[in-house]
């Protein structure tokens, strides 16, 4: 009983030769690794944007209303 578990199955010509195969399992393994990559990078692209649109997004000062309190000339809280 073979340990192997065949999770991929390659679509190869009939009469493929030794090389030909491989070289459709190398093109297959290098199109995963690609797309692998791809959606790493777009990840974190995702986050880079997030964080950028955190910082630039204005927070609430919490003592906006006293300085205003202040500039009218009535009391702070």
């Amino acid at each position: 009983m073979s340990a192997v578990a065949v999770t991929r199955t390659y679509a190869v010509p009939r009469g493929a030769n030794t090389i030909e195969r491989a070289s459709i399992r190398l093109a297959a393994a290098m199109a995963r690794w690609a797309t692998t990559r791809a959606e790493r990078r777009q990840d974190r692209h995702e986050v880079m944007l997030a964080l950028i649109k955190d910082e630039q997004t204005s927070k609430p000062d919490p003592r906006a209303t006293d300085h205003a309190l202040a500039q009218m000339g009535m009391r702070l809280r």
